[in-house]
C-alpha cells in the first residue's frame, strides 16, 4: 500500500474521468488525500471521500494564490520549485487564472468538521512572482495562514502547508522561513502537519521535523537532484510521498498528466537515495501518513 498525501483529483484536469483515475489508484494499492484551493474543490474533495470511503480523504483550505488574481501556466514553470522557473511539470495540467475568494471561517470550519475531511489545506505562504506579492500581500497571506491554523486546532485535524519562495517588494524571500516562524509559534498548542511538496533546504527540514512536522516529496524528485541530501538525512519516520496531480508529473511520464498511481515512482525515487527497499519506502511512508492525519483504513 501507498500513500499519496497530495492529489487534487477534484481539479477541472480530472473533470472527465476523474472516477477512473480514482479507480485505477485505488486497483494498484494507492490511497490519497485531496487537498483543496477553494471553497468549491473543498466542497468536492468531501463528496470523493464520501464516494470512497476508506480510499479517499478530504482536505479543505484556502490556497494563498487566491488572495488576488493571476495567470498560471503549469506547462512553463515547476509549481513549487525553488528558483528560477524552468518547463519541468509537463503538459496535462491545464493553465487557470486564480479566482479571488474572501475566507469564511464559518463556512470552512463546516467543512472541516465533516468526518471524512482529515486536513485543513492547503494553506501557507506564496510568493510567486506573478503575484507581484508587496508587503501588504504578504501580511494577507500570513493572515489566511493563520486563521487557517487555528481552524486546524479547532476541530483537531493536522495542516497541509504549501510554501513557495520567491519575491516580496522585489526582493528574493524564502517562504520557508516565514513559515517556520509561524508553525513554531503554534505547535505547543498542538499543531501538527506537513510541509508539502518540500522545497526548503536540508536546515529548513531538520527545523520542520523537530517541531514535529513531516516533510513530503512529489515526481520532481524524479528528475531534480536539489533535494536528495534532505532524503539522505531526513529520517524516513518523516517523510510523506504525493504526486501533488496534476502537476509535477514523475519520470517516466513527464509530459502527462500526473495521477495518484504514479506515486509509485516517487517512493521508488526515495528508496534509490537512502539505499533501501521500495517495501521499506511504502510500510512506513504510509504509517506516517495513517498516523498524522488519523486515516481510517
Amino acid at each position: 500500500m501507498l500513500v499519496d498525501v497530495h492529489a487534487h483529483i477534484q481539479f477541472n484536469a480530472y473533470k472527465d474521468d476523474a472516477d477512473e483515475v480514482i479507480k485505477r489508484a485505488i486497483d494498484s494499492g494507492v490511497l490519497m488525500i485531496t487537498p483543496s484551493s477553494q471553497i468549491s474543490t473543498s466542497e468536492r474533495s468531501i463528496e470523493y471521500a464520501e464516494k470512497y470511503p476508506g480510499k479517499v480523504f478530504g482536505g479543505v483550505g484556502l490556497h494563498p494564490i487566491h488572495l488576488k488574481p493571476a495567470y498560471f501556466d503549469p506547462s512553463e514553470e515547476a509549481a513549487h520549485e525553488v528558483g528560477e522557473p524552468r518547463p519541468v511539470s509537463g503538459r496535462g495540467a491545464p493553465a487557470f487564472n486564480t479566482r479571488v475568494e474572501e475566507f469564511s471561517y464559518e463556512r470552512y470550519k463546516k467543512l472541516a468538521e465533516n468526518p471524512r475531511t482529515v486536513a485543513i489545506g492547503e494553506t501557507g505562504l506564496d510568493y510567486a512572482e506573478k503575484l507581484e506579492v508587496g508587503e501588504g500581500d504578504q501580511k494577507k497571506q500570513e493572515e489566511l495562514f493563520r486563521k487557517q491554523i487555528e481552524l486546524a486546532l479547532e476541530v483537531g485535524k493536522p495542516i497541509i502547508q504549501h510554501c513557495r519562495n520567491g519575491v516580496v517588494d522585489g526582493k528574493k524571500r524564502n517562504a520557508h522561513d516565514d513559515a517556520l516562524r509561524i508553525v513554531s509559534e503554534y505547535v505547543p498548542k498542538g499543531l501538527k502537519g506537513v510541509a508539502h511538496c518540500y522545497s526548503g533546504n536540508l536546515e529548513q527540514a531538520k527545523r520542520y521535523v523537530e517541531l514535529g512536522f513531516y516533510v513530503s516529496f512529489t515526481g520532481l524528485i524524479t528528475f531534480v537532484d536539489q533535494w536528495e541530501d534532505v532524503i539522505r538525512e531526513v529520517s524516513l519516520e518523516y517523510i510523506l510521498t504525493e504526486t501533488d496531480c496534476p502537476y509535477m508529473t514523475p519520470v517516466p511520464h513527464r509530459g502527462k498528466r500526473n495521477e495518484p498511481a504514479y506515486v509509485r515512482y516517487v517512493a521508488e525515487k526515495i528508496a534509490e537515495i537512502k539505499k533501501v527497499s521500495f517495501e521499506e519506502v511504502a510500510e512506513q511512508t504510509s504509517e506516517n501518513a495513517r498516523r498524522l492525519f488519523d486515516l481510517k483504513v
